[in-house]
């Protein structure tokens, strides 16, 4: 580019060398007569005066420009100097509310607001340094007027939703969360958060029809959407059967075992209800089915129901038809070692709870309390019962209903976790390792079977994986 300029410039300065030499060559008179004035000059001259009449010209024409636009000028650089003002403002005040600075927030917030002139990002600004601050009539004000501006309203209602929450109005942040879904159902927050808060209501239509909206825009994972619809239906049956529509509890539940036959909540809503209508077969196979991946005592005694045995011999033979699917699992070893005590027959029921870890150092509270109640009926060996009870006392902990969101322990399945409302995340699981688990677990168990009985332990059997919510 730099060579192209040169070249241009030195044609130039050629065509004017060429102009100037012809012009010497040819000087020419020029005579001009105004008034009774005569001035008589060359051709060269009078050139040389016109250009320069010109760039006079030009100069005075740009002179009385700077002095017209001077007052627009002073005004634009004193506007632009607001602007960078109040911008800087605006950021510093962003990161005051990241840094959890509330008066410094909010003496940004209102230096923004005197500089700018874009009311919805400092009205943004002095919304959550409002929260931030603790003055939550101040920021409902300021979200609210956010929502007169179409490019603000989204952020307008994702705060005052909120707001809400924290208030503790979930109806009003139900509200907000739903209005903010018509405006942009594609945003996964928006999705999810209307879905819990739905849930959380016992609206259980409502979050079906948000679930599907997820899952077609792909914002929930297909394997989870499974699982979340058939635990929906489940609520929908319940509400239903509440509600005198016994068919529909019926259809929901089957359309639940459908989605999610592996799921202990499912199978159970479904087997409990054809046990009330008198079809125990069916609820049997839908225990069966479901007892491979989520074996549970809620489904062993359930499946006793269904069977309607009353021998405990025969008892005995329909939970190792059941826990023949799972036959290692804790939970099947100590389903048979209950009944086979029920049934007196006392080595079947020391074997199963030998297999399934009694003898291990960190041995479930169940499987001691068992122990301690089968040497109390087989031999009456109060000291032995002492020390499985004792043991049972220290034992690590034993499966529980536990939110897998908040950790929180219940005493039976719940849809909605009565902590942290998290919807489908409690699931049948060992306690967390704590510091008085692992005590227990390493210290060396001073009970041994009697020599008549001593047996070599099989290697401790595989727990059944937890079922994925």
């Amino acid at each position: 580019m730099t060579l192209v300029r040169t070249l241009v410039w030195f044609v130039l300065l050629v065509v004017a060398m060429t102009l100037a030499v012809w012009l010497v060559e040819r000087p020419g008179v020029v005579t001009v007569q105004w008034h009774g004035w005569r001035l008589d000059t060359s051709v060269g001259v009078v050139l040389i005066v016109i250009v320069v009449l010109c760039v006079l010209a030009a100069l005075l024409y740009a002179l009385w420009r700077w002095l017209a636009g001077a007052p627009s000028t002073v005004f634009d650089i004193w506007g632009e100097s607001r602007r960078r003002k109040g911008y800087r403002a605006l950021t510093q005040g962003m990161v005051a509310v990241a840094a959890g600075d509330a008066a410094e927030a909010q003496r940004c917030a209102r230096l923004a607001e005197k500089l700018l002139e874009e009311p919805p990002l400092t009205r943004l600004l002095s919304a959550q340094a409002a929260q931030l601050a603790g003055d939550r009539d101040a920021a409902q004000r300021y979200f609210a007027a956010m929502l007169d501006d179409p490019q603000m309203a989204f952020l307008g209602l994702r705060g005052l939703m909120m707001q809400s929450l924290k208030d503790g109005n979930s109806s009003k942040a139900l509200a907000y969360a739903e209005q903010a879904f018509q405006r942009r159902p594609d945003t996964p927050w928006v999705v999810r958060s209307l879905f819990d808060m739905q849930a959380q209501a016992g609206k259980w239509s409502a979050a079906q029809e948000t679930l599907q909206v997820g899952l077609k825009r792909k914002i929930v994972d297909p394997e989870r959407g499974r699982t979340l619809s058939a635990l929906l239906l489940v609520e929908r049956s319940r509400a239903a059967e509440r509600g005198g529509a016994d068919q529909d509890a019926v259809d929901h539940a089957r359309a639940a075992l459908a989605l999610a036959p592996e799921r202990e909540p499912v199978a159970y809503r479904y087997a409990e209800l054809l046990i009330k209508r008198g079809d125990g077969r069916k609820a049997m196979k839908a225990i069966e089915r479901a007892w491979p991946v989520s074996p549970h005592p809620d489904l062993a005694q359930l499946y006793l129901a269904a069977a309607g045995e009353k021998d405990a011999l025969k008892r005995v033979q329909a939970l190792s038809r059941l826990t023949a699917g799972n036959p290692d699992d804790l939970d099947s070893r100590i389903a048979l070692a209950r009944e086979c005590l029920e049934a007196r027959l006392w080595g079947e029921a020391r074997r199963h709870l030998v297999a399934a870890g009694a003898e291990r150092p960190d041995a479930p509270t169940r499987l001691c309390r068992l122990m301690a109640d089968l040497e109390e009926q087989e031999y009456g060996d109060g000291e032995k019962v002492r020390q499985w009870l004792a043991r049972a006392a220290d034992s690590p902990g034993d499966r529980q209903w536990r939110c897998r969101s908040c950790g929180a322990v219940h005493d039976r399945w719940l849809a909605v976790c009565d902590s942290c409302a998290a919807f489908g995340t409690t699931e049948w699981q060992m306690p967390p390792p704590s510091s008085h688990a692992v005590a227990a677990a390493a210290a060396t168990s001073t009970l041994r079977l009697r020599p008549e009985q001593e047996v070599l332990p099989p290697d401790p059997p595989a727990e059944a994986k937890a079922p994925a919510s």
